[in-house]
């Protein structure tokens, strides 16, 4: 009898615990949101600091394919013109 005592006790007590806790977060939900969504963020800054190489490199062959695309471009619009002229 003393042991069913002691558990009933100790559920009790983890009971007690999670309500006063649940209270807790329900009483101040803005603060615990808050503290999720700069976790969230850190573990974002922290992903994306670990690739930093890839994401220079993506941006690099990025700026190399549209400076590819732009200078392509110039050079159709000016041999076009140059034998335009050659023509007339």
């Amino acid at each position: 009898m003393r042991r069913r005592q002691r558990s009933a006790v100790c559920l009790l007590a983890v009971v007690a615990v999670l309500v006063v806790l649940t209270a807790t977060v329900a009483a101040d939900g803005s603060a615990v949101k808050t503290t999720i969504d700069e976790t969230e963020a850190a573990a974002n800054a922290m992903a994306l600091a670990d690739q930093t190489m890839l994401i220079a490199a993506g941006g690099a062959l990025l700026g190399i394919g549209f400076g590819a695309a732009v200078a392509s471009g110039i050079t159709y619009w000016y041999k076009n013109r140059e034998i335009g002229g050659r023509l007339q």
